[in-house]
This record gives structure tokens, sequence and C-alpha cells, in this order.
């Protein structure tokens, strides 16, 4: 990735020191980076921030999702984030930061979120922000699928302060988004839907509000420690229709199902609510950085899901002849429709202490560890009414953990050893955690990085965990969807089934077993060129998973699971979490980095060293806290050597303080081939091979292959951004008695474009209202690529019409920003 001049640097050339071919360029790198021997994968200066044309740190990582996405296969996928090197309580304190407040961001592999606390399955990702900077920004978006059907509106404004010792940053968003109807798609349905034009009552999208309010306040103090305070409260609410109320009528001996219009379209209305509340504190005890984080979120959803009313009198009347059953209102002899409700409130509080530091001093180098303790509670209480049934659940668990990590450098600061054999180091973590309501798990990690020479790093990591299913895999309340239109592989048929999910109390602890090995290459003759290249290698036992896609094989495994009427028609399934006896994937990604400047002015360098963006003088010691040597920002230790290069050496400064010059292209692409996935539910049972024929989704099995590729230009305040990504075909065997389904490649590609009004020209001073404004126009899935679904006859199962696997399709979004 395109990276800035080191900030500083000052260039020796002593005869009598260094032979004439060698340069030794010693830099302080920016107050607030993160000085590790383990390389970053992606480092932005200002200038590329700019470039992307984002918002706000959301949008930021969404456009290098790629590189700050963890393949490791565990956790959440969202990368950690640090502000200036430290811990923040969450992704609330960065999330809603204008770009033009950052100044670099470094993303790191997953080994260094052991440094800061967290496990090993997140990358890292640093936000250096600027000394200085105050800002009020708003914006608007408006877009549209352009098959039509639906309408996304969005109002946000932003309030940003950074100064010398405090920063703040409040953000209020409102989003809108209209519905998509089956008849919006032309969903074809069975003959008793068409008879009532079905799909104008069962959306696709639900229509929803949303408003969310975020806020967020830091200062740093002369003893050196900080304090951070967040807070957020988030509203959401969709009404969705789901077909109209039903029966199956018993005429003359034969049974008639048809649908009722009188009293309009079922409902499920779901409303969300959620408070947020955060605070950090980091400080120093000697040598010693320690660093405390507290997290509070309760989340209540409440649910009412419509269900067709009684037909019991109906059914009397027509047995006694006196109502004619195709009739099309039938008065109070249909029962109203009920309603179920289901209330869940969810309440978590996370708590972690950190404190990383030398342990010794070896030859080879400072050895540092990080030791952590942490208490979680979650509580989840639900109350749900079905069918004149109430249930209540209360659950409620306590976590206390403590763990370690340490790395021993081999080979860094004894140099003879280093020229010989490069740099080497080591590291290993162990932790343990007790809960109240599964009790002890362990988890532990090794791991080594050898970097042979400047800019060719390997490393291999070994990680085992236990892990205990979400309390909401265990508890969540038992709901029942009716008319759920699903797909009978059995009988190669869609019918519409009810759906029950909630909990699963009898799930088990999961023990996982994984493997990294990871090569990262820049090579010193081919500048803003990065490869990274790795190899995972996971396999767990007694895993809880979500149901499975319903095929033969699934039915087979867990017969109880599925309910068939007398003729072997589907008609219920239980989709609660079930266990898997053992999973296991092996998976390879690599792909390439690669960014240029062109265009640049006289006095800057146009060829960008491998260091972080520079950055002002920093200020007097006394005025910020001191990092801890290795780890956290500020300078490297006294004559530490942050780069050591031949004839590479490069100096000079980068863009100034106005606005960058010249222009950036950027391109980066990734290949993951998957060489192995497969499921083992039981013995007894045929393993499921989910790269051949096998699947647990409702979109297929596994793509053998995946690419990704991304790129951007940006000159003279124009810029674009591409976005692709492609998955190879799969398939679905239906057994010897069901349809096979196959599902095609998909290929998504997303265009972004942006113009900064204040570029062009003398646009601003002719109309001033535009000045510091930007447009922007977004095309997401710009061919308007959908997977397609056939079965053995060639033809679209009616659960997997393209309305079904993707309503929205080729989406256009425009957006105005002005800062003020």
């Amino acid at each position: 990735m395109l990276l800035a001049n080191p900030a500083g640097a000052q260039i020796t050339d002593t005869d009598s020191d260094y032979a004439d071919d060698e340069i030794v360029v010693t830099a302080s790198l920016p107050r607030g980076a993160v000085v590790t021997e383990i390389p970053p994968v992606v480092e932005l200066s200002e200038a590329d921030i700019a470039s992307y044309g984002a918002s706000s740190v959301q949008e930021l990582l969404e456009a290098i999702s790629s590189q700050t996405t963890s393949s490791r296969g565990r956790g959440s996928g969202r990368p950690i984030v640090l502000i200036n090197g430290q811990r923040t309580s969450g992704f609330r304190e960065i999330r809603d930061l204008p770009p033009e407040a950052i100044r670099t961001v470094q993303v790191f592999p997953e080994e260094l979120a052991l440094r800061y606390g967290y496990s090993a399955d997140e990358r890292v990702v640093n936000f250096i922000l600027k000394d200085q900077y105050t800002g009020v920004s708003v914006s608007g978006e408006y877009g549209i699928p352009t098959a039509g059907g639906q309408g996304r509106s969005e109002i946000e404004t932003t309030v940003t302060h950074i100064g010398k010792n405090d920063r703040m940053n409040i953000n209020l968003e409102w989003q809108n988004n209209t519905a998509i109807t089956e008849s919006e798609r032309d969903i074809i349905q069975d003959a008793a839907g068409d008879l009532v034009n079905l799909g104008d009552y069962r959306t696709l999208v639900a229509p929803s509000d949303n408003v969310e309010l975020n806020a967020n306040y830091s200062r740093s103090f002369d003893n050196g420690m900080s304090l951070s305070l967040n807070g957020g409260y988030i509203y959401d609410k969709s009404i969705g229709l789901q077909g109209l109320p039903n029966g199956t009528l018993d005429v003359a001996g034969n049974p008639m199902f048809r649908y009722f219009t009188e009293y309009g379209p079922l409902r499920r209305v779901q409303e969300t609510n959620t408070a947020q509340a955060g605070l950090t504190l980091n400080g120093s005890l000697s040598d010693w950085r320690w660093s405390l984080t507290s997290d509070y979120t309760r989340e209540q959803v409440n649910t009412d899901t419509d269900r067709s009313g009684d037909t019991s009198a109906l059914q009397a009347a027509i047995d006694a002849g006196t109502v004619d059953p195709l009739a099309t209102s039938f008065g109070s002899l249909l029962g109203l429709p009920t309603t179920d409700t289901a209330k869940v409130v969810d309440q978590t509080i996370n708590n972690l202490a950190t404190m990383s530091g030398t342990l010794f001093v070896l030859p080879s180098g400072a050895v540092t560890t990080t030791v952590r303790a942490g208490y979680n509670r979650e509580d989840l209480n639900s109350r749900e009414t079905s069918s004149g049934t109430f249930v209540t659940t209360d659950l409620a668990r306590d976590e206390l953990s403590t763990g370690i990590s340490i790395d021993i450098p081999l080979a860094n600061e004894n140099i003879d050893v280093v020229e010989a054999i490069g740099k080497v180091s080591i590291n290993g973590n162990f932790g343990y955690s007790d809960l109240s309501d599964f009790g002890g798990l362990v988890e532990f990690g090794f791991g080594l990085n050898w970097e042979p020479f400047d800019g060719l790093v390997f490393s291999a990591t070994a990680i085992g965990e236990e892990a205990a299913p979400s309390i909401a895999q265990l508890g969540n309340p038992i709901i029942i969807t009716p008319d759920v239109t699903t797909y009978d592989f059995t009988n190669g048929e869609t019918v519409l089934a009810a759906v029950t999910t909630g909990g699963n109390f009898a799930l088990p602890a999961e023990t996982r077993r994984d493997i990294k090995l990871a090569v990262n290459y820049r090579p010193e003759w081919l500048d803003g060129f990065t490869f990274l290249g790795e190899y995972f290698r996971n396999n767990s036992t007694d895993v809880a998973s979500s149901f499975p896609l319903l095929t033969p094989e699934i039915e087979a495994a867990f017969p109880d699971r599925v309910t068939r009427d007398a003729s072997g028609r589907l008609v219920a399934i239980d989709k609660r979490p079930v266990n898997y006896a053992e999973v296991r994937s092996e998976r390879i990604r690599y792909g390439i980095d690669f960014s240029k400047r062109f265009g640049q002015q006289r006095g800057g360098s146009s060829r960008p060293s491998r260091q972080p963006a520079a950055a002002p003088a920093a200020p007097p010691e006394g005025d910020q806290p001191p990092p801890p040597e290795g780890e956290q920002g500020g300078r490297p230790p006294e004559g530490k050597t942050a780069s050591r290069s031949g004839p590479r050496g490069g100096g000079g400064g980068g863009p100034g303080a106005g606005r960058p010059s010249g222009g950036r292209w950027q391109v980066s692409a990734f290949h993951t081939i998957r060489l192995e996935e497969t499921i083992k539910i039981r013995d007894g049972v045929e393993e499921l091979d989910l790269l051949d024929g096998s699947a647990i989704g409702s979109t297929g099995g596994s793509p053998r292959h995946e690419f990704e590729i991304n790129g951007g230009w940006f000159n003279n305040g124009i810029g674009f951004r591409l976005d692709g990504k492609h998955q190879t075909a799969t398939r679905v065997n239906g057994g010897l008695t069901g349809s096979n389904l196959r599902f095609s490649d998909l290929t998504t590609v997303n265009l972004r474009m942006f113009i900064n009004l204040d570029d062009r020209g003398n646009l601003t001073e002719k109309v001033p209202f535009l000045k510091n404004s930007r447009i922007a126009l977004k095309m997401d899935n710009i061919f308007n690529d959908i997977q397609t679904v056939r079965d053995d006859s060639g033809l679209i199962p009616l659960s997997y019409q393209s309305g079904y696997m993707d309503p929205v399709g080729r989406y256009v979004e425009i957006d105005f920003r002005k800062r003020f």
C-alpha cells in the first residue's frame, strides 16, 4: 500500500562507520503508531485515505474490508480498533469520525491482537489522529434499485473536535427504507396464491426506520493518563408482510387450501431499542502501560407475529351446507388473526484490564508481555406468548477470565546473528475462563516470526481454545413462523412450512484447534507493492450451529426436526440450533496490493517509503504519556533504527499541511482456494462435504474458489473505485430420491465515483455554498448478477426465484456531503 515518507528522518553517511553503498535511516515514528516486529498488512497515509472518498471511518473500513477482515474463520469479522495505538472500549469510539481527522491507518494481522488482551481471531486496525481538527459535516443520501420498488433515504450530521489534550465526536443519523413486495419482483405464486394476488401481501424487504445517536469524549492528562467516554442509542423498527390468513378446509371429504382476504395481510412487527455506554482508561506505571475498558449494552427486541385465525366455525358451516367454501368473504365465521408476541432483553457488561511492558532484556532484545484479567456478564430475559401459551426464559452468565502473552526476540538487536539468519521472534499465550453456567475453558497458542531480510516476513501460529455456545443459542424464545417459503429437496417442490426458531439447552462446549502460516513480502525493488499469502487449517469438535439446509442427508441426520403429513408433504421444520461432532476446513488465501503516486509536485518524493505517514513535531515528553517499549506509539527507544537498508534509503517530506498534491492509483487482488470443508454430524451418519454436493445453507455448498479485486484512481479531486467479488458454482445433491440443485457462479462489481468540488476550478467561488462539498455516486452490483439455481430439469424452483435470492439487485445511490 502507498505509504508516506518518514517524519524527521536523518541520514548519516560517514566513511568510518558505513560502507559507501549502505544508508542507515533513523526516524521518529508518529505519535500513536504501533511499533512492532509484526509488519502491517496495509498502511494508509492521509492522502491515501482521501482517495477513498469515504464519509466516515465505517465507510473507510468497508472500502478496505478485504484487508481488514480476518480469514481465520473465527470471530465476528469486524477488526479490533485502536486509537493512537491505545485500546478503545469498542468500535463506537471511532466509527463516526470523519476521514479528514485521521492521519494514518495501520492494519495488522491477527497475531497483534494478543498484545492488547484480545484473542487472535480478528485483525487490528490502528487509527492515528491528527493533532488538531474541528469540523461539522452534514450528508444526505438517496438510493433505489434499478428494478424499482424501494427507496432508501439517509440524513447524517457529525460534529468533531480534536485538540491537544481532548477529543469529542457526536453523530446523529436517520435512515428510512421502503418495502419491496413479491409482486414487485414478479414472484410466481402457487395456484391458491394467484387467486388472491398473494405477492401484494408478502414483503421481500420489510420497510424500516432507523435512528442512531453516538457520542464520544476523550481527554489526556498531564500525568500521562487518558480517559474516554462514549454512549449511544439505536432505534430500529420494521414491519414485514407475511401473506394472508389461510387454512385448509374439508369440502366433501377433499382438502382445499385457500387464502382469506377479510382481514388484510398478516404482519410481523419488530422493534429494537439498544442503549450502549463505554469507558476506557489508559495510563502508565513506571515503564509499564495499563488499560481498563468497560462496555455496557442493553438491547430490547419486541416481536409481534400475526397468525391465521380459527376456522372451526367456518368448517362447521361448510359441513352444514350453509356456506359456499369458494365465497370471497365469510364474515364472523372466520376467526380474527391472532398475534404471537415475544420480548427479549439482552444485557451485557464487559470489563477488561491489561498491563503491558518489558519483563527483562536479552542480548537479542526486550522480552515483552501482556497480562489481562476480565469480568463479563450477560443477562438474557425473554417473554413469549404463542397460541395462548406463555413461556418465560431467564438466563445469566458470569465469566471470569485471565491470560498472559509473551514475545521473545531470538535475533533482533544481536546484529551478528541477524546478519546471518535475519530477525527471529517467538510468542506464546495462555488463558483461562470460568463460566458460571459452563465451567472452565482453556485457550492457548504459540507462534514464530522470521524476517530473513528486510521486506520478507514468515509467520506460523497454532491456536487451541474451548468455546461455549452463547446463551442466546441456548435460551432464545421459541417462535413459530407460519407459511415460510421452503424448498423440499426430497419431493423436489416448494412448500409453505411452519418454521420453529429459538434456543437449545443441550448444546455442549466447542473445542478448536487452528493453524495459520503466512508470508508477507514487500520487495525493495518495487515500491508500493505487497504480497500476502496465508494458509489456514481449522478443526473443531462439538460445534453449535444454526440448523442447516434441509437436504435428504440432513433430514436423515435430524429426523425428529422434520414434520410431514400423511402424503409425505413437508409441513414443519424445527430450526433451533444443532450440534456437529466435527467440522474441518483448510484453505489458502493469497494476493497482492500495489499502489503508486503520479503527478507529484516538486519537493515531494515520487517514491513512497515504507514508514508511517509524516507527523508534525511531537510535543515535549512531559505532554504525552510514555509509550511502552516496542508497542504503543511515540518514538522508538533511543538509538533504535527504524529502517535499515541499502540504496533504497529515501528521504524528504511527504505532502505538506495543505491539500495533497498529485494523484494516486491502487489495486489489490486476492484469491481464496478451499481445500477442505467437511462436517461430521455424528457417528453412523455420512460426512458432509460442502465442496462436493453437501450444503448447510440456503445458498448451496461452499465455492472452491473465491476472488476479490478492488482498486481506484484519484486525481485533482475526482476519484473512482471498483470493488469486485467472484465465487465459482456449487451444487447440492438431492440424494437417490431427491432433486439436485445447481447454483451458478456469482460475480458482483460495485462502483463508487466522487468529486470534491473545492478542486474543480472556481466553482465554489461562484457558488459559495458548495465550498467543502463532495458529490458521490454509488452503484452496487452494476451488472445485476444474481445467482441462478436450477434443478435436474433445468427449471428454477419457486423458492429460488431471483427475487428471493437478491430482491435488491443493482442499486444506485447519490450522496451529497458538506463540511462546515
